[in-house]
């Protein structure tokens, strides 16, 4: 790793791949603004931010107050709610502000900067509740090019966040610059969803039966609070992360639902099941909706049993519960033997589909079984996600900011699969 540590002016200065980041200055670090408010040559005067701004960055990321986190290759490093996992390089991270939202109030954030990278890399949003215990994060992708790229890419915060850390991660530099963070409504939001769906192959909807969930159909219609919890894994976490909240918002303008994600990495219904796991990850957050959903509820064992206990604890604690089948994750499809980044022709895919790893990823038969017994609405997203990649003609990873998760492009397809699930409920009466 190319990195340099000078000490100028009492300031320490580092070096990274050509990107120059100030760290451990004097000064009053501002909250509200994310810079530092004695440092006048190189920070942004308050009154440059409109009052939707919570973060402004003009010109090349060298302001005080980020900070450098150096990490070496293999190294495992920890990630909350998602375990230990090798590290994806060295990390340059914002001081942490405060949100500009009321206490409990769900909103929509466009996080704005421009980037060169000269490796795959990632942008990353940490949040933190009133008390600065982290919330599941969210990030994507920043792609290797020679030239600065614009990006707007955008976020859903749960109500319970107050403050968030903006921050790069990179094993071979990004230079960043331009950074704006600010909140928007919730129809910029599904705006920037219908830009980002616009450029990408359209799904092929299939008729699903209506769910039936009375008093979530009913909340959304006539605007009762409404707490839709999100159990699962990263995978559910990308659902989550989709902004779909914002279509969903679109749809039902009445609606007043805060949507809260609820993961562990890898991790199915047999961690949940177990009382303590279920009232840590479920029964304190006093869901008024259960979505179960991710790709880790399969394992070795009884895992649909495992489900099962999860549904029945759920129901009762008074909620109504929704099962989802495996959405878009990993890349299964096999690469063109005439170009390995490229899928093959005319493929087709089934239940018994292995990915590289030799998993299951396209399972459904399993949870319909689950649906049946228990008699909870069942949405199977499984079909619809692996119809669209098998048919898309994008190539191998096309929907994927790494090996296994979901970039904006893939995230959108589930949202999109959601809307149209959620649409659903207004036939219900």
């Amino acid at each position: 790793m190319n990195l340099k540590v000078l000490k100028r002016n009492g300031c320490r200065i580092i070096l990274f791949a050509g990107l120059m980041i100030f760290t451990g200055c004097g000064g009053n670090l501002s909250q509200e603004t994310g810079r530092n408010a004695d440092s006048a040559p190189s920070a942004i005067n308050r009154k440059n931010l409109n009052r939707m701004e919570i973060m402004r960055y003009d010109g090349p990321l060298n302001r005080h107050g980020w900070k450098f986190l150096e990490s070496k290759a293999g190294e495992m490093v920890y990630v909350p709610f998602e375990g230990y996992y090798e590290s994806k390089g060295g990390r340059v991270q914002s001081p942490i502000v405060k949100l500009n939202k009321k206490a409990g109030e769900p909103a929509y954030y466009s996080v704005e900067f421009k980037a060169k990278a000269k490796d795959h890399c990632y942008w990353w949003v940490d949040l933190f509740d009133a008390q600065g215990k982290p919330l599941p994060d969210i990030n994507s992708a920043v792609y290797p090019t020679d030239d600065e790229v614009a990006y707007k890419e955008m976020i859903y915060v749960q109500g319970k966040a107050d403050a968030m850390q903006l921050a790069f991660i990179s094993k071979e530099g990004v230079s960043v610059q331009d950074i704006v963070v600010k909140k928007v409504s919730a129809k910029e939001a599904a705006e920037w969803c219908d830009a980002l769906y616009r450029d990408m192959p359209k799904l092929k909807f299939t008729e699903q039966a209506p769910a039936f969930l009375p008093r979530t159909a009913a909340a959304l219609r006539d605007g009762t609070p409404w707490r839709i919890v999100m159990l699962g894994d990263s995978i559910m976490n990308d659902s989550f992360n989709s902004v779909f909240q914002s279509l969903v918002k679109r749809d039902f303008p009445n609606s007043n639902c805060d949507f809260v994600i609820s993961v562990r990495g890898s991790t199915g219904c047999w961690f949940y099941q177990k009382p303590e796991n279920f009232k840590a990850y479920v029964a304190d957050l006093k869901p008024d909706l259960l979505i179960i959903g991710g790709i880790s509820n399969p394992k070795e064992g009884d895992w649909t049993g495992a489900i099962i206990k999860v549904i029945e604890q759920a129901r009762r604690i008074g909620c109504e519960v929704l099962l989802l089948s495996p959405p878009l994750s990993l890349d299964w499809r096999p690469a063109s033997p005439r170009n390995p980044a490229l899928p093959a022709d005319n493929i087709t895919w089934s239940e018994n589909t292995k990915d590289c790893h030799g998993k299951q990823l396209l399972q459904q038969e399993p949870y319909l079984d689950v649906a049946r017994k228990t008699g909870v609405p069942f949405w199977n997203l499984t079909p619809l996600c692996a119809d669209y990649l098998a048919s898309s003609g994008k190539p191998l990873g096309w929907f994927n900011r790494d090996t296994i998760h979901n970039n904006d492009r893939g995230k959108q397809v589930i949202g999109r699969i959601l809307q149209s699930c959620f649409r659903l409920l207004k036939q219900e009466p």
